[in-house]
């Protein structure tokens, strides 16, 4: 292995990807000096920032993951303020975990190799067309995603870092064939019984209340009546999809865009060589190639002499094939002599370069492509249409934030000068916004004191990308407490299912110490045979059958517990037969214990690095994408 290694850095393409390699390094070098300046940051991971660029983009993958799985029913739930500031949340953790893995694994010294990162990027079907890795392809794929090259494959090689920490935790997780045995034994065990119900109808007849009990249980559960603060307020919405509505795109200026930018829709022509090289500056080289040359002119097959003359270790091999090469990525001498080949099949003569002599062939040729105007006429007014979209909603923006600063008691010129519509709303709370104000950026600002004592125009909020809104305050109700008149009712109401409660209970009691006295008990109906997933029971019965311990020899083993309705049910056990163990499933439920194990310890794991590591998260609920 180690001989291949060396052989292969004496490769021609070895060494022209060495360059290349490190020119990278050098002007990504200059780059960080050049621009320095810090970016915002979501979070701050054991002292290392997540970049605001980090999240946003994580943000977008997600959002682009859940409406590919969910279809349609996304774009109900991103209109949800709720949900959208929930995806954000899990966003920011997610980026926090991978960090805290990161680190982990680059203080544990976990590294990934350049080829590992290589072999994982030509894996990547995305980049692939036919089934071959193509670079094209990688490279507007990940300009469309807003990566360099360089920083693609640096968050790749951080990903197989994290990869091999989770690995070595989930793949040392298993399960023993009777772990899986007990729990299908568990799960299919089967329980019998008896039960009998008590509705509080017939107790609630025997029920009085004194105003004394009243006033007592109205005291005791005041929190239950508590009213939070409140408000009315005005407020004016800006949305660009109304403004979506009134965008109308030039068809002669779609066309003069796609002149001006054809570049982008045209495909190079590509050029596929082989080669033999044969190292060394001397004149005892030269007529080694010369050799090579006089022999292709005779008949012999490029490939064999490939490899019986290369020096090219690795390209020898396989003929001599360099696959398919960009002009600019090769010595300047080798292309000048490669591309002057016209014709798949011409071989040129000996090629002197900085790395010894060359004899070079065209092995394949792929004439360069444009994409016809009319595949891309619809593509392009999109983004002519959401960029004017965006355009005419930023100034909306700024004219209205700048107007509702110089009108600051009032909306209504605002909403005049703009176009947009005063709206009113009635009372409402932190958990009754209504949807246009359901934002907890909204709400800070609107429960705010500046707003709430000034009763001025707050700034302009974004509530997601393509809403915002200014409200202002025009009434405000304080926390309070309902008073017992008010309530009273509600406060008879519950008093007396108490106490119907408590009669019915001691009547079950009194029914459970007969069965442990042996005493003969009428109304049971009998239970047998019941598994957890009977559906005609009452879920509280089912629920008690099987959350009770087995009866001991000789004893009584019963509970009683509240029904959904607020009755009662006393649940007698009396015995427990292990399920069966289906031997279909049985494989299926040892991979699903270890899968269920795995996922505890990768849990616990994050756990751990949490509490041992200092995490910040400053992602405001009032931030925007």
């Amino acid at each position: 292995m180690l001989d291949r290694i060396r052989e292969g850095s004496q490769s021609f393409v070895v060494k022209a990807v060495l360059v290349l390699i490190a020119l990278t390094f050098a002007l990504a070098g200059i780059g960080g000096y050049i621009s320095n300046a810090p970016e915002p940051s979501v979070a701050t991971v054991n002292g290392e920032d997540i970049t605001r660029v980090e999240f946003d983009r994580a943000l977008e993958n997600e959002r682009a993951r859940q409406q590919q799985q969910l279809g349609d029913f996304y774009d109900t739930l991103a209109t949800d303020p709720s949900f959208n500031q929930r995806l954000r949340n899990q966003v920011v953790n997610d980026l926090v975990n991978q960090k805290l893995v990161e680190q982990y694994a680059r203080d544990n010294g976990l590294r990934a190799s350049d080829e590992q990162v290589r072999e994982a990027i030509r894996a990547i079907p995305a980049f692939n067309v036919a089934g071959q890795f193509d670079n094209d392809t990688y490279r507007i794929t990940l300009n469309s995603l807003g990566y360099t090259p360089e920083g693609f494959a640096e968050a790749l090689r951080k990903d197989l870092a994290r990869s091999q920490v989770l690995e070595a935790v989930v793949n040392t997780e298993f399960a023993l064939a009777a772990e899986a045995v007990a729990i299908q034994k568990l799960v299919n065990q089967q329980r019998s019984g008896a039960y009998r119900t008590f509705a509080l109808d017939s107790y609630l007849a025997q029920v009085d209340v004194s105003d004394d009990e009243i006033q007592q249980w109205y005291d005791n559960n005041s929190n239950l009546f508590a009213v939070p603060e409140s408000v009315q307020v005005e407020f004016v919405a800006l949305d660009a999809g109304a403004i979506a509505e009134s965008v109308t795109i030039d068809e002669q200026m779609v066309r003069e865009w796609y002149e001006g930018n054809r570049s982008a829709y045209e495909s190079a022509a590509q050029y596929r060589f082989s080669h033999i090289l044969i190292e060394g500056d001397d004149a005892a080289a030269r007529n080694k190639a010369q050799e090579v040359v006089d022999k292709l002119s005779e008949g012999a097959d490029f490939a064999a002499l490939a490899g019986e003359y290369s020096d090219d270790t690795f390209s020898a091999e396989n003929g001599g094939d360099l696959d398919f090469i960009q002009p600019g990525t090769m010595d300047p001498d080798f292309e000048e002599a490669a591309f002057a080949l016209a014709e798949v099949g011409d071989v040129s003569g000996v090629v002197e370069t900085s790395f010894g002599f060359h004899v070079i062939k065209l092995t394949d040729k792929q004439e360069g492509s444009v994409t016809p105007f009319a595949e891309v006429r619809d593509e392009i007014i999109a983004d002519m249409q959401d960029e004017r979209v965006k355009q005419a909603y930023y100034e909306q923006q700024q004219k209205v934030a700048e107007l509702a600063f110089e009108m600051p008691d009032t909306l209504q010129p605002v909403a005049d000068e703009v176009g947009l519509q005063v709206r009113n709303s009635d009372w409402f709370n932190r958990q009754t916004a209504p949807s246009a104000l359901n934002h907890p950026a909204v709400l800070q600002q609107v429960f705010g004191d500046t707003l709430l004592q000034e009763r001025l125009n707050s700034d302009l909020i974004e509530v997601n990308d393509t809403q915002s809104v200014v409200v202002r305050v025009t009434d405000y109700r304080a926390a309070s407490i309902k008073s017992l008149d008010e309530v009273r009712e509600q406060v008879v109401s519950n008093l007396q299912q108490e106490k119907a409660q408590q009669l019915a209970r001691a009547d079950a009691e009194a029914v459970i110490a007969a069965l442990r006295a042996g005493e003969a008990v009428s109304g049971l109906t009998e239970l047998t045979a019941i598994d957890r997933r009977n559906a005609d029971l009452p879920r509280a019965v089912v629920q008690s059958l099987f959350e009770q311990a087995a009866p001991a020899a000789g004893a009584v083993q019963a509970d009683v517990v509240e029904m959904n309705n607020g009755g009662l049910a006393l649940v007698q056990l009396t015995s427990v037969s292990a399920g069966d163990v289906d031997e279909a499933t049985q494989q299926q439920m040892q991979e699903q214990l270890e899968n269920s194990f795995a996922q505890q310890s990768y849990e616990a794991f994050l756990s751990a690095l949490r509490d041992q590591g200092d995490v910040e998260i400053s992602l405001t609920s009032s931030s925007n994408n």
